[in-house]
């Protein structure tokens, strides 16, 4: 599939994703990674799609945007319960996404008063909490991050 904006031009291969896996997409900027990203959540059509039998499937995709605009006015242990109550209070989330990114600490703080950093880990736990079927499936997915 591809997509040109402006002088830009994404050429995407065929390649696979398995069901519960947890990818991680690092690379330069204006490589085109949110662009890939927002095609695969059908939030942006593709210009092309390769092979006229070839269509994309359905994914529910989480991701963490590299600039946050906070405007939660709460705090956020009520962001977390709004958003991924049902993770956010499982034991095993918990232990495997929330002690290692320090967010017990953060939890009766308000969102618009984090810093960048805190900003990013709060991001982070939301994204990994969002499409999770069974918080303690955490174990076997981080291990391929």
């Amino acid at each position: 599939m591809s997509k040109t904006q402006g002088n830009f031009r994404l050429r995407v291969v065929e390649g696979e994703f398995t069901d519960s896996q947890i990818v991680v997409m690092l690379g330069e900027n204006g490589t085109g990674k949110t662009t890939f990203i927002r095609m695969l959540a059908g939030l942006l059509k593709p210009d092309t799609v390769e092979g006229s039998e070839a269509e994309i499937p359905e994914f529910n995709v989480s991701y963490k945007p590299q600039k946050i605009s906070p405007k939660f006015q709460f705090s956020v242990r009520q962001l977390l319960h709004s958003k991924i109550r049902d993770s956010y209070m499982h034991p095993q989330f918990v232990s495997d996404v929330m002690k290692p990114l320090l967010i017990e600490q953060l939890m009766d703080q308000e969102v618009v008063n984090l810093s960048g950093g805190e900003l990013q880990r709060v991001a982070l736990c939301l994204c990994l909490g969002k499409y999770v079927e069974s918080p303690a499936s955490i174990a076997e997915q981080s291990c391929e991050m």
